[in-house]
């Protein structure tokens, strides 16, 4: 069979096995999920990453429907380590298998903190696993993925599914609005409570408007990318879109990001050409998209109505409103008492009492605090301060949760990561300036990214940093072999 058909094939079969799956029983859906991705991530693992953007993008609509389709994606990464292995095993090259750069290193050190001062304080195996799997899964893909051969015609599959996708969540997510959140979302979702801020945003199959955000960040790059290598002008259709969606998620802390990572990117390349020709889609973006959708909202709400963008009765209304509200007395009240500056607070509160390794995993404002809560969170008055929405908090600050849970040590560790990472690409010399560049800009958005959210632990955008991580490292090391 043809290599494209072959690869059509198997990503039209792994999208209509995780879409009808949740008509299935939850015990054959596992079954078949698993066996379906571990097959495709042995005998074709250069098509895994494209299966896995479909899966991770679709798994938090798809798990609220069927809990059968929750380990898949997990599986799959397992298997494609174990690939990996038996590779390094067979072409006797065992040793490579423990090659790991500085920030590698750092981050499984970080871990390791992690994981000790949780067992410490008391913390149970189940909910340290929980949390270690936000960590380490994604990282697990990036370090199978590096080894793996990676020609310029699996990119451009890669990519195209990344726009698919972004186009899939945008039309999803127009509906989603339109409808006032009654057609095609989860029962669970339909019900759940929103505050009056985020009433008016685009959640998504996603299921949330920063995860939305974050994602169609990476599928504007992606666009543009395709963009400018094919020039295609097809392309102009998802690139409006995304612009359009990127508004209607009302993400600040995603704008906020983007624009430093496109600072940095366009003071490097002086690419002033490219900038003018996102404005201007952005403009376009806001007035095909945006502008049309918000208006036929409010026409919907006020029962039919023509209104011209008249604020919402909360005075969230408008991009304008949303901006204006992060220094608004009533906005930074409400930070300061219950949200994130009141986690910070707090986090140092609790750091002051355990600063060498911090308290552990799951014990202040991860991943597995929402589900099984902490300790801790009596002793410091965290407990219920969200019981009206019977669910805990994220810190909504990744850098406070490092620093609380693992202390100075696991904070060094971290920073290292980070900033070993940054060196990397600043003097890689044995790749091109433009692949540099974009390197240091992705690194400044998920940088800055984590003051804002818990951004290692979303899953959709680290699937994709890693990924081009794993693409950087793999081109670095080529080039290298080939200056031997």
């Amino acid at each position: 069979m043809n290599e494209k058909y072959q690869f059509l094939s198997i990503l039209a079969v792994v999208s209509a096995l995780i879409w009808f799956g949740q008509f299935m029983p939850e015990l054959i859906i596992t079954v078949l999920s698993i066996g379906l991705f571990a097959a495709i991530a042995w005998f074709r693992p250069r098509y895994l990453l494209s299966v896995l953007i479909i899966y991770f993008v679709s798994r938090p609509f798809l798990v609220e429907l069927n809990g059968g389709l929750k380990l898949a994606g997990d599986i799959a990464i397992i298997v494609l380590l174990l690939r990996v292995v038996f590779n390094t095993w067979r072409n006797n090259q065992f040793s490579s298998i423990f090659k790991l750069e500085i920030y590698e290193w750092a981050y499984i050190g970080f871990i390791l903190v992690g994981i000790i001062s949780a067992l410490m304080t008391g913390i149970g195996l189940v909910p340290i696993i929980f949390q270690v799997r936000k960590f380490v899964m994604l990282y697990l893909l990036y370090y199978g993925l590096k080894r793996l051969v990676w020609t310029d015609r699996d990119v451009y599959r890669h990519l195209n599914v990344i726009v698919s996708m972004a186009m899939v969540l945008s039309v999803h997510g127009i509906i989603e609005k339109l409808s006032q959140r009654q057609w095609l979302i989860p029962v669970t979702w339909r019900d759940m409570f929103l505050s009056p801020t985020n009433i008016e945003r685009v959640y998504g199959i996603l299921g949330n408007p920063n995860s939305m955000g974050l994602f169609m960040v990476g599928a504007l790059v992606a666009t543009v990318y395709l963009l400018n290598k094919t020039k295609s002008k097809m392309y102009y259709v998802p690139l409006v879109f995304v612009m359009g969606i990127i508004l209607l998620t009302y993400s600040r802390g995603t704008w906020l990001a983007a624009l430093v990572a496109g600072i940095v990117y366009f003071v490097l390349t002086r690419n002033w050409r490219l900038f003018i020709h996102l404005a201007l889609v952005g403009a376009i973006g806001f007035a095909l998209v945006y502008t049309p959708v918000e208006q036929f909202d409010a026409m919907i709400e006020s029962g039919g109505k023509i209104t011209i963008s008249e604020p919402k009765e909360d005075g969230k209304g408008s991009l304008g409103d949303r901006f204006n509200s992060t220094f608004e007395d009533e906005d930074v009240e409400r930070s300061t008492s219950t949200g994130r500056i009141f986690y910070i607070k707090k986090g140092f509160e609790i750091f002051k009492d355990s600063p060498v390794i911090g308290t552990g995993f799951a014990t202040f404002g991860d991943s597995a605090t929402l589900v099984y809560s902490s300790p801790l969170y009596k002793d410091y008055g965290l407990a219920g301060i969200y019981d009206y929405r019977d669910k805990d908090f994220f810190s909504d600050n990744q850098y406070i949760q490092i620093i609380v849970q693992t202390g100075v040590v696991g904070t060094i560790l971290f920073a290292v990561f980070m900033l070993n990472m940054a060196y990397r690409m600043m003097y890689a010399k044995d790749v091109s300036k433009e692949l540099r560049y974009f390197a240091l800009s992705l690194w400044f958005f998920i940088g800055v990214s984590g003051f804002v959210y818990n951004i290692w632990e979303n899953q959709v955008f680290p699937l994709l940093y890693f990924s081009f991580l794993a693409y950087f490292e793999y081109q670095r090391s080529q080039n290298e072999v080939k200056h031997q």
